[in-house]
């Protein structure tokens, strides 16, 4: 019995010891069960505080990056807005001289323009067009100014006076643009003669009447809004980037805009215009829909040039009367066929203004040398002024058709100067037409170098022998050709 008790006692006590190990093991289980929870939820604390911390930070880097974007915004208007403001009050305060003094304030400002960094090429040429007329409407008023007389003797293809007679008609019949005699200091030069077909000869215009110029001109802040407004509700509602928006000035006329849609010719802005029913409202809510082509040449109220003796070099005064037809010329990566203006007499322009480096001009096949080509006065291909939501010119050549430019890329030829590298297509094409003088017949014809990255040609053209330039800065005018007719 003691030994069965003794079992049983035995048994019962290994059976407590089990149940106490699995009550220990399950307290032991439910503290592991509770640390896991613990550190579970310590952990998600954590990540809660981490992405808190994540938000904040992105927040305060988003505040400041914010910041930041409206500060450079802040300064890219003003640097847009800076220079216009600059020159509106330019002009407020030529308006204010003395005639004398404006005369000198205009020359001035005509010869410091190139050098104005803070201004595009664009707005460069609008200005000047605009100093230039104003000039030359204060020089006609005070006879600082002379008329080319006709030439009645010495009617050689070598007078220089000829010469001036000759171009003075051919600008008249051509460009309805008067050509006057000045001195060295009042002189335009040959680059106001030749540029003047340039794609950055004209701008686009629009007129707001419920503005007034006076008040916007007077406040910066105000002028600033007005012109970001503008560009960036013209913008959207063509559906391009702000940027391709260039404001150029504002002027009189109630509040008028003056700017230019970079890329873009007057069919494809038309086309654009035509195909955004948003710019379409926009348009006739700012300005009753009306939207004009100034040429400058064209919109001048006194159209004219000025010219001296000054700007002609008789050192470089040549004929190819005994020359060959043509010779290879050109820096390597532009190799091209130079034809002679045989028949023609050169007279040599000054080319001081350009620089001291004249790579351009040389005739060695360096990198920077510059193409010869010609150009008359007249133009057929020329986008008349247009106005009633830009109905274009039916006269615009090759604008629209596609050639490659300096990086391969296939563009639109564009508008632009028209040149030949022959001066009997500016001759038979009616391009340089001729002058009666006494018994002889004269016509004027203008040698130019021009960048030959920049050369626009067509398939089309090619047969034709023309060439386009878009921009004025792109030519350079170094003779005056006068051709006999025989």
């Amino acid at each position: 019995m003691n030994l069965i008790f003794k079992f049983f006692q035995q048994a019962q006590i290994e059976l407590e010891k089990k149940k106490r190990k699995r009550v220990i093991e399950e307290e032991n289980r439910r503290k592991v069960e509770q640390e896991k929870i613990r550190q579970e939820e310590e952990r998600m604390l954590q990540l809660e505080e981490e992405n808190r911390k994540k938000v904040e930070q992105e927040k305060f880097r988003q505040e400041q990056e914010d910041r930041m974007i409206k500060l450079q915004y802040k300064e890219r208007i003003k640097q847009i807005v800076q220079p216009i403001a600059n020159q509106t009050l330019i002009q407020q305060e030529i308006c204010k001289q003395p005639i004398h003094q404006s005369i000198q304030t205009l020359n001035q400002e005509i010869k410091q323009i190139d050098n104005h960094n803070t201004l595009t090429n664009n707005q460069k040429q609008f200005y000047k067009n605009q100093y230039q007329q104003q000039l030359f409407t204060r020089l006609k008023d005070q006879g600082l100014v002379q008329s080319i007389p006709h030439v009645k003797q010495n009617i050689e293809i070598s007078n220089p006076e000829l010469a001036f007679y000759v171009l003075k008609e051919s600008l008249l019949r051509d460009q309805n643009r008067e050509l006057l005699f000045t001195s060295q200091q009042n002189s335009f030069g040959f680059d106001s003669v030749i540029g003047t077909f340039g794609s950055d000869q004209s701008c686009l215009k629009v007129r707001n009447t419920n503005l007034d110029y006076d008040s916007i001109v007077k406040d910066t802040q105000l002028l600033e809004q007005h012109i970001f407004e503008f560009k960036y509700k013209l913008s959207n509602s063509l559906n391009i980037s702000i940027d391709q928006i260039e404001i150029l000035g504002v002027s009189k006329g109630s509040f008028q805009i003056n700017f230019q849609i970079k890329g873009k010719n007057i069919d494809e802005i038309q086309k654009l215009i035509k195909d955004q029913p948003e710019a379409q409202q926009f348009l006739n809510e700012y300005c009753n829909g009306m939207i004009e082509q100034v040429v400058y040449f064209i919109q001048a109220s006194a159209n004219g040039v000025t010219l001296s003796s000054d700007d002609f070099n008789p050192s470089h005064n040549m004929n190819w009367y005994g020359s060959t037809e043509k010779e290879q010329r050109g820096p390597p990566y532009h190799r091209y066929d130079y034809y002679f203006p045989r028949g023609c007499y050169g007279f040599g322009l000054n080319i001081k203004k350009y620089g001291d480096n004249q790579d351009w001009i040389l005739m060695n096949g360096n990198q920077n040398e510059w193409r010869i080509l010609y150009h008359g006065t007249k133009q057929h291909f020329v986008s008349s002024i247009v106005k009633n939501n830009l109905k274009p010119g039916s006269n615009n050549g090759y604008s629209q058709y596609k050639c490659q430019d300096e990086f391969k890329k296939e563009v639109n030829v564009g508008d632009g100067i028209y040149f030949s590298d022959q001066i009997n297509i500016c001759l038979k094409d009616g391009y340089a037409t001729y002058t009666q003088v006494g018994k002889k017949q004269f016509a004027v014809i203008c040698m130019s170098r021009v960048n030959p990255r920049k050369i626009r040609q067509c398939k089309e053209m090619e047969g034709k022998r023309y060439f386009v330039i878009n921009n004025s800065e792109d030519v350079r005018p170094y003779r005056i050709l006068l051709h006999e007719k025989k």
